[in-house]
């Protein structure tokens, strides 16, 4: 099980296959999907980090979330590892991630495939905001990978969802100026009955230089399109030869 020293974390990954590298972040509360793993292993090396707090990397309380922060601990593992660029392929927050890290740290995104992920928190339903805003960390049932998996503990599953609560009710908050500095082909995906309205969706795309949207029909938040995203990526190359 390899952990890497990034910024005060002992943050755990994984890596699979062989090829370019490919990082694949996860969603806020979750850790790696290992579902995913075997599509893009045939293709790419896959890198896929813990969060702090998320899976396998133990949370430090004296330091709040922030996608930003989450970013910079990416961007270090990439350092430790000797990864100078990658395609990053994130879901969620892990798409919020991949975002910050665009804007940030430009020379580190070679690609960018997002889905379910939102640039400012007005681009939530007006449902999500107010659950975001109202949710009670201490009634919320706990993840059966959080217990397999988290060295806190179950436990310290109410403490991590507080702290994710301070997070989403105020981030993140990219400006379209940020956005239109992005260097990376991107691709954003969305599901039409999403918790991020098509509408910020399709504002994203108009601010995003360059950027692909897809919107996935009768899909909720979650939806993983994966030959679409391969596709992307596969155009993106043919075009870069």
């Amino acid at each position: 099980m390899p952990y890497v020293p990034v910024n005060e974390l002992d943050m755990y990954y994984e890596a699979h296959g062989d090829g370019s590298p490919l990082l694949l972040l996860h969603g806020g509360s979750g850790s790696i999907p290992e579902k995913w793993i075997p599509f893009f292993t045939p293709r790419f090396r896959l890198i896929a980090p813990e969060q702090m707090g998320h899976g396998r990397t133990a949370d430090l309380v004296d330091r709040p979330f922030h996608y930003h922060d989450m970013a910079e601990d990416t961007v270090a593992l990439m350092r430790q590892l000797g990864i100078e660029s990658a395609v990053v392929v994130g879901y969620s927050d892990g798409g919020i991630i991949g975002l910050d890290m665009a804007i940030h740290h430009p020379e580190r995104v070679s690609k960018l495939a997002v889905t379910g992920a939102n640039a400012r928190f007005d681009g939530y339903t007006r449902e999500n905001q107010e659950w975001a805003r109202s949710f009670d960390p201490g009634t919320q049932p706990v993840s059966d990978d959080y217990v397999r998996l988290s060295p806190d503990g179950a436990k310290h599953w109410p403490v991590v969802l507080g702290r994710l609560k301070a997070m989403w009710a105020a981030e993140p908050s990219f400006t379209n100026e940020e956005l239109e500095r992005m260097e990376a082909p991107t691709l954003l995906i969305i599901g039409d009955r999403d918790i991020v309205t098509p509408e910020h969706a399709v504002e994203m795309f108009r601010t995003i230089p360059g950027a692909q949207l897809c919107v996935v029909p009768n899909a909720a938040h979650g939806v993983m399109p994966k030959e679409a995203i391969l596709r992307f990526l596969q155009e993106e190359a043919a075009s870069a030869k």
